[in-house]
This record gives C-alpha cells, sequence and structure tokens, in this order.
C-alpha cells in the first residue's frame, strides 16, 4: 500500500521551501494563508487564531479513516494505511 503525505500550514510557500529543504522532507508543505483548509478540516483553535496540529489518513475513496489533533504514534497511522489495503 502507498501513501502519500500531504502537508498544509498557513505559512509562505518560501518558508515552506526552505523548511522542507532544512529537515530533509521528501515532501511539499502546501500553503494555506486565508486558513480555509484548516477550517474546513476543524483544525483551528482559539477563535481561528492558531493552527491545531492535525493528522488525517483519508482513503483513495475520500473518507476519513483516522484523525487526531497533535502528534499521533506512528503505528497508529500506519495501522489506519493497513486497514485500508484489506
Amino acid at each position: 500500500m502507498q501513501a502519500d503525505v500531504i502537508a498544509i500550514n498557513p505559512a509562505s510557500a518560501a518558508s515552506h521551501e526552505s523548511y522542507c529543504e532544512k529537515k530533509g522532507f521528501s515532501f511539499s508543505i502546501l500553503s494555506d494563508p486565508e486558513r480555509k483548509v484548516a477550517r474546513a478540516y476543524e483544525a483551528l483553535k482559539l477563535g481561528g487564531l492558531l493552527i491545531q496540529r492535525t493528522v488525517y489518513v483519508v482513503g483513495p475513496d475520500g473518507k476519513i479513516v483516522f484523525a487526531e489533533q497533535g502528534m499521533p504514534a506512528d503505528q497508529n497511522m500506519l495501522d489506519a494505511i493497513k486497514r485500508l489495503s484489506k
């Protein structure tokens, strides 16, 4: 089973590029300066002033099969991905 990583943050695309390079990430971080995606996925806190880190695993049918705020354990995310292949 293959999984794609999509990261979204309100910072600028330029800052994301340098951050990914510094961290050695092989994926891009999308810019959401108006916080439309964060709002749609209920990842805002303090009246929209801050973003709550939230991790989702989305199946090929577009349905969310895993959602957890904070930093979920890697194994929990991997288990959700494995369930998709059954």
